[in-house]
């Protein structure tokens, strides 16, 4: 989210109308119901700049605290002929990242459909006023701002407002929907947000444990893009904004883990149940910069009278159309005509079929799509796989213990330093989805120490890597602190202060993995690595430096599980549209349509199979 999400935001907007990645030969699986989305607005007008007419597109709207808050809009104009309506609806990208360059791809598209579109300027940033805050409680009453003045005071407006955008354009959607003031959100009618965090928390650490150097280096690069102005107009704010980060800086030198009062301030799950907003969300389950865990707490907490749908794939911090750099031929062609259909139904009123879409549609890791009711939680068979002896995992009666040595850097594990699982190859699929859980029971020799898990898609002893060159493998992380193993009341990190816990008795720990959707073909392994520190495509989890011999236990009375969700087999599989399908100069494509069913997937009954006696059972939140 911070210096690296800053560049590749700009990055990822300025391909949103997707150019085809590198290409591969093999397409993903396209077994299913064809998946059509079908956008209303046609591409008859032209766009009217700001610079056109600067009295009515460039505006400053007056913050709560008397902050100037700059916007400025492209409107629809005519063109061969075709005159746009004098009203029409507003689409809005609020962003600190007006500075580096507007989107022009975005914007004529959606004004060529007749619909405005306009860039909001976060406070402390581009030509707006004020201190650059992450997302905190001044933020969030600008967006509101922000939506009241695009539809009540905008002198085009028709009165319903629309917001889009990934990354920090994201969460400037979710924190507004969510947490902005009732009486001026009204007219936000729909959102599209993309890879957003669920909080600020969230990106710098994952249940008590850091993501290393991510606070500082992320703040510091945010705090240079607050120095940068956008040029139109005249950048009056500039002497303010260089002496306003202390307290953003100060919290990215602490390393402890606990969610503070400034985290708190930075938590947008408690708003997910009053977002009125119709909300299409969207994050790639190969996101290891804006990491799907947003997706627990916020997207199956929206109220079900709110519309709402998912997007979820196999992908990196990027648009399901511009993901290149990993499995490029599983770029999606339809992913613009879903959001224009998205926004053809809630801001111009027009029938588009939405509210049939799938409620949500997700990736397999190996690329095909299916159809489920909600994520991360789902409806479909849990699922177990006991720790045994030996690196057994998938035991009936899982016995002694298996103990390491927590690490003391961030360097990849010596012998000693992990303790690895690995089921026998399956005799038929096996297929996790959500967010899987490890429910352990273990010992700790010290009062601290971090547990750090992933599960990995294993054949013929390699890990599955997808291609591209981002090198993204078939797996999923979790991470949890010793310190901060208080429940989870409301299904999301809360735990104010760490607590140091008894050494060398029996501690249950829950380890949640980040959301996902592994599949693992008939053949396969599943592999699951413990140890103190996770390293993954751009980063590492941080260990404790306690240097913890810690016991895993694995008995009947003690079993410690790996806990999932299966598909339920009657789920639907989907066909869509991908880019290596569209010939150059196509419009539509043609898909061919099979009503096909996912069918039982719990390698041949290992994943239902009773532990002790005791079927699959649930978790909290799984």
């Amino acid at each position: 989210m911070r210096l690296v999400r800053s560049i590749l935001t700009v990055v990822v907007l300025a391909s949103l109308v997707s150019l085809p990645g590198p290409a591969r030969a093999a397409s993903a699986p396209d077994r299913g119901t064809a998946f059509t989305p079908k956008a209303w607005s046609k591409p008859l007008y032209g766009t009217k700049a700001p610079s056109e007419d600067p009295d009515t597109q460039q505006h400053y709207v007056e913050g709560h605290d008397g902050t100037d808050l700059y916007i400025e809009t492209w409107l629809p104009m005519a063109k061969d002929g075709n005159k746009p309506p004098r009203d029409v609806p507003t689409v809005m990208v609020m962003t600190p990242y007006a500075s580096l360059g507007e989107d022009t791809q975005l914007i004529n598209y959606l004004t060529a459909r007749g619909y405005a579109v306009s860039y909001a300027h976060v406070r402390g940033t581009g030509n707006s006023g004020g201190c650059l805050e992450q997302t905190s409680t001044n933020q969030i009453k600008d967006g509101a701002r922000f939506v009241e003045y695009l539809g009540n005071k905008a002198p085009w407006s028709i009165g319903r407002v629309g917001m889009y955008g990934a990354s920090y354009d994201a969460e400037t959607q979710i924190s507004t929907a969510a947490l902005g003031e009732p009486k001026r959100i009204k007219y936000l009618k729909a959102i599209i947000p993309t890879a957003s965090v669920g909080s600020q928390y969230d990106w710098n650490y994952m249940d008590g444990v850091p993501w290393t150097g991510q606070p500082a280096a992320g703040n510091t690069s945010y705090l240079g893009i607050s120095g940068i102005p956008a040029g139109r107009p005249s950048p009056q704010h500039y002497p303010e904004k260089a002496d306003c980060q202390g307290e953003v800086m100060g919290e990215s030198a602490n390393q402890s883990g606990d969610y503070t009062e400034y985290w708190k301030k930075r938590e947008y799950r408690p708003g997910a149940p009053r977002v009125k907003a119709a909300t299409l969300m969207v994050h790639g389950l190969r996101d290891f910069n804006v990491q799907p865990i947003t997706l627990a707490g916020f997207f199956d907490r929206l109220d079900p009278r709110t519309p709402h749908k998912g997007v979820f794939g196999v992908w990196n911090h990027a648009y399901p159309d511009s993901h290149g750099s990993v499995e490029g031929a599983w770029q999606r062609a339809d992913w613009m005509d879903m959001a224009v259909a998205w926004f053809d139904r809630y801001l111009k009123g027009k029938d588009t079929n939405v509210e049939r879409w799938p409620d949500v549609q997700v990736q397999r890791s190996d690329g095909q799509w299916w159809a489920v009711d909600e994520y991360p939680t789902t409806g479909g068979p849990l699922g177990q796989l006991a720790l045994g002896p030996d690196g057994a995992l998938g035991v009936t009666r899982p016995k002694g213990e298996t103990t390491y040595q927590e690490q003391l850097t961030t360097t990849e594990s010596q012998e000693g330093e992990m303790a690895a699982f690995e089921t026998a190859p399956v005799k038929a699929p096996l297929h996790l989805t959500g967010q899987p859980m490890l429910d352990l029971w273990l010992t700790s020799d010290q009062p601290d120490g971090h547990v750090a898990a992933k599960l990995e898609v294993v054949r013929n002893g390699e890990v599955l890597i997808h291609e591209g060159g981002y090198g993204a493998a078939h797996a999923t992380y979790g991470v949890r602190s010793l310190q901060h193993i208080a429940p989870m009341k409301r299904g999301w990190f809360e735990q104010k202060v760490g607590e140091e816990i008894a050494t060398d008795e029996a501690i249950n720990v829950i380890v949640r993995f980040l959301p996902t959707d592994l599949y693992l073909p008939k053949g396969a392994s599943l592999r699951l690595t413990i140890s103190g520190s996770v390293a993954y495509q751009k980063g590492e989890s941080l260990p404790s430096g306690s240097r913890a011999n810690i016991a895993l236990l694995h008995s009947c009375s003690r079993p410690s599980m790996l806990r999932f969700r299966m598909p339920s087999p009657s789920a639907m599989l989907l066909n869509v549209a991908e880019t290596d399908e569209r010939a150059p100069g196509q419009t539509k494509v043609k898909l061919r349509s099979d009503p096909a069913r996912i069918g039982k997937q719990d390698g041949s009954g290992m994943a239902a199979a009773r532990v002790c006696g005791s079927k699959p059972h649930t978790l909290p939140f799984l």
